[in-house]
């Protein structure tokens, strides 16, 4: 008798955790349909665009495999954007127009929010034309925007600015706690707004862009001095700091008000990296509840489309795991409404 209830019981268990692992399975081969919120774009101004197109490869890192510094790196990045080697390259619009126009059908067709970085003007020429689906957040950067704390002030209480990043100081070698920041800081902290900032890779061979990027200052522990010192400050850290993985969880462990913004390196690293080393490993230590989705898009709108792909067809992701990702994570950290549960 014990022998036919212990088989019974097997059996039970046997068909719950099949039936589970069914249900499981199915729900990550669906197509996630929900509302997504990017937390990281680029606003464009017109003399960005000429009717000399430029090709974008991806993954990025497969744009330029290998160099020889007896050449001239510029020369050969200008040379692979002009003629891409790809089968199928982004190509960037030619004109302002047809970028407004291909944007504003990326946004529609996945239904998504976009926290817009820039210049104040070229953001607010965006939202004039694209409308909500713009969040305006203003960039700075020490030596280059002319921002003082009175017009950020400005920005924020009258001029419906609601984030303040991309703070890109990195890529003039400044790291995040330089006292010089620090009344932005306190200003963000008061008028309780978060600070969204670059901490990751810049394109490859980026030294040869600009020199000052180190990328030491990458890593998240740089974020700890700021933290204790402005403790109520929202901070989202932009590429979450890749490559520091192992850094990143720890200071997101000891500091669960910071969330970390996948800013595009889902189309930067070929996408089973990704997958294993970054994302996979972020969500299995547990911080599911604080990764935003981004896509870092400057000038070539598709690349949203390709994004998106990345993080809807991980095969590790639940939906309800996808849901944060695109969505609730990023509404809870903004101050918006999460999606129902």
């Amino acid at each position: 008798m014990r022998l036919i209830f212990t088989f019974f019981i097997f059996s039970l268990l046997s068909g719950c955790n099949s039936n589970r692992e069914s249900k499981v399975t199915h729900e990550k081969a669906l197509k996630y349909e929900g509302p997504i919120i990017d937390m990281h774009i680029h606003s464009a101004e017109n003399e960005e665009f000429t009717i000399d197109t430029l090709g974008f490869c991806l993954p990025i890192t497969s744009i330029i495999q290998h160099f020889d510094p007896k050449d001239d790196y510029l020369e050969i990045w200008n040379n692979k954007l002009h003629d891409p080697e790809c089968d199928d390259p982004i190509w960037s619009p030619s004109s302002y127009e047809n970028f407004i126009e291909r944007l504003t059908y990326q946004l529609d067709k996945h239904n998504i929010t976009a926290v817009t970085s820039g210049p104040p003007l070229a953001v607010e020429n965006m939202y004039n034309r694209i409308g909500d689906r713009i969040i305006k957040s203003c960039q700075f950067r020490i030596g280059r925007d002319n921002i003082t704390t009175d017009s950020l002030r400005i920005l924020v209480n009258k001029n419906g600015f609601r984030v303040l990043g991309e703070i890109s100081n990195q890529y003039e070698g400044i790291a995040p706690s330089d006292p010089r920041m620090e009344p932005y800081y306190a200003v963000a902290e008061e008028l309780d707004i978060p600070i969204a900032i670059h901490l990751g890779s810049g394109l490859p061979g980026h030294f040869y862009f600009e020199p000052g990027l180190t990328p030491r200052l990458s890593n998240p522990l740089e974020l700890e001095p700021i933290i204790r010192k402005f403790p109520k400050l929202r901070i989202s850290i932009m590429h979450y700091g890749e490559p520091y993985i192992d850094e990143l969880i720890s200071m997101m462990v000891n500091y669960p008000q910071l969330y970390a913004d996948i800013g595009g390196m889902q189309v930067f690293y070929p996408r089973e990296y990704f997958y294993e080393y970054h994302l996979k490993k972020m969500v299995s230590a547990g911080l599911g509840k604080r990764i935003m989705f981004g896509t870092d898009m400057i000038i070539w709108p598709e690349i949203i489309d390709r994004a998106v792909k990345v993080i809807d067809e991980a095969p590790f992701l639940s939906m309800k795991q996808k849901d944060d990702i695109f969505y609730n994570n990023a509404a809870r950290f903004l101050r918006l409404e999460e999606k129902k549960k």
